[in-house]
């Protein structure tokens, strides 16, 4: 099976990629962002730290074109963009202990009830999302919704990660946390963000 990134480059999806590969030694610290929306945070964080490989998964396909094109503008050689539904390409993607960090920012809440399953964050993704964690993996969640967020941490706590701020605690802004696109408006008005910050043991 072949998948192509918003730049129509095939990626052989019927076995893992060769990360190590396409990144060098940059792959012994793969991380996933779920959602990079405009781009903010990846870009950023491919910026900041050099060293790391960072996969974004976002499911808009005009936002996903626009971010490849702006890491490409950057020389952002430990960036990768690619289009699609996480919930399916992910566990494509990474084997289980893959990852040293996965990035969740404000991931679409789903407010009726006959979307809820639509959710990113249910049992099963949880599930997923704590597999693909190599021991000590962080999993980064932020959201504006605080229901969504109490939700979350007993899903993600169930699965099996250590919620660093204890159960069902809510992590405060770390001194050198990159913000997303949509964050930095809410820095900016004072609005509230919950933050979960969860390891795999």
């Amino acid at each position: 099976m072949i998948f192509t990134g918003p730049d129509e480059s095939p990626i052989a999806v019927d076995r893992y990629p060769d990360w190590r590969s396409r990144f060098g030694e940059r792959a012994d610290r793969l991380e996933l962002e779920i959602g990079c929306g405009h781009g903010g945070f990846a870009l950023a964080h491919a910026r900041r730290w050099p060293d790391r490989a960072l996969v974004g998964i976002e499911q808009r396909r005009a936002f996903a074109v626009d971010l490849a094109a702006r890491a490409e503008a950057r020389g952002l050689g430990n960036l990768l963009v690619l289009q699609g539904d996480a919930r399916r390409l992910a566990p494509r993607l990474f084997p289980a202990g893959a990852l040293a960090a996965i990035h969740v920012h404000f991931p679409d809440p789903w407010w009726k009830r006959r979307h809820l399953p639509r959710r990113l964050v249910d049992g099963g993704m949880a599930t997923l999302l704590a597999g693909l964690l190599r021991p000590g993996g962080l999993l980064d969640l932020r959201t504006d919704v605080e229901r969504y967020a109490v939700d979350a941490a007993a899903r993600l706590e169930a699965a099996g990660l250590r919620n660093e701020a204890g159960p069902g605690g809510f992590a405060p802004a770390a001194p050198d946390e990159l913000p997303s696109t949509r964050e930095r408006r809410y820095l900016e008005t004072g609005q509230p963000v919950w933050r979960l910050r969860l390891r795999r043991p």
